[in-house]
């Protein structure tokens, strides 16, 4: 059996740490030994979770704030000239930054696709890019990307994020293979429904339905299946039995779910010209 990892000697950096999920696995990440460098764009928010972390007793030269806006390329030379000065390489990259977007596309302005893009896949692509030297030179380097549910099955008010993360699987999936050359693991984590903030930091919010009441997974629980799964060298994992039946479904019974999904979104747009055409509800989406 393969020795687990020594968190205590792991040298990492964390994207998105400032709040949410990537808040929780920089704090758990700390609690275990790591050295880690925070970043975000809200200083405040991240000067806030180190402070936080060294009163509960962490060692304040293993936590390190670097603010960044991940899609500035001068922001990114900064920071990783930080990881590079702090840390010297590194064990584990979580990638975990990113940002949502609801409403139905048709009504919402080109620039929402190219924003969530920008920061969903440019930013992380071009921030794997750059740690791709630091990671060559750790200790079992892992990268560890934020997927999504959304990542496997694409969800009706979501078009935006959802394309977004399918482009990041497209790229997980090709760039694992790659830098198997360079001894390096890439892992994928689908955490559902998390209960953080993160609609409530969509670029656009126009659904007519919130979801708020389906975030009831502990982020705290998130990271620790996370921080699991790369110690178990683990390829992708999907997090909560509903993320993990629908993704199931989809696989096996996509137009079961294509009908399910339709039925729902028409519950909500009764005006719709789909029904005004005397199409019978049950019959919009109908499994043939």
């Amino acid at each position: 059996m393969r020795d687990r990892r020594s968190w205590r000697q792991t040298r990492a950096l964390v994207t998105g740490a400032s709040s949410g999920l990537g808040r929780a696995i920089a704090e758990d990440l700390v609690r275990r030994g790591a050295k880690v460098v925070l970043t975000g764009r809200s200083l405040a928010r991240l000067e806030a979770t180190a402070a936080e972390l060294i009163r509960g007793g962490a060692d304040p030269e293993r936590v390190i704030v670097a603010p960044a806006d991940l899609t500035v390329q001068a922001d990114r030379d900064r920071l990783f000239e930080t990881v590079r000065d702090r840390l010297g390489a590194l064990d584990l990259l979580v990638n975990n930054a990113g940002v949502g977007a609801t409403g139905q596309f048709d009504t919402h302005d080109a620039w929402v696709l190219r924003r969530v893009f920008e920061i969903n896949f440019f930013a992380m692509a071009e921030v794997s890019r750059a740690a791709l030297p630091l990671l060559s030179e750790g200790v079992e380097p892992t990268m560890l990307v934020m997927g999504s549910i959304n990542a496997r099955r694409g969800l009706p008010g979501r078009v935006e994020y959802s394309a977004s993360k399918f482009a990041v699987s497209g790229f997980v999936e090709s760039l694992r293979i790659e830098w198997r050359r360079y001894g390096i693991h890439i892992l994928q984590v689908n955490p559902g429904f998390s209960a953080t903030p993160f609609d409530e930091n969509a670029v656009v919010k126009t659904a007519r339905v919130s979801v708020a009441d389906w975030r009831t997974t502990p982020p705290e629980a998130v990271a620790a299946a996370a921080l699991r799964a790369v110690e178990k060298k683990k390829r992708e994992i999907t997090l909560t039995g509903k993320g993990r039946l629908l993704v199931l479904a989809n696989r096996f019974l996509p137009r079961f779910v294509d009908w399910g999904l339709s039925r729902w979104l028409l519950r909500h747009f009764p005006d719709s010209p789909a029904l005004r055409r005397g199409k019978p509800r049950q019959q919009v989406g109908r499994v043939s």
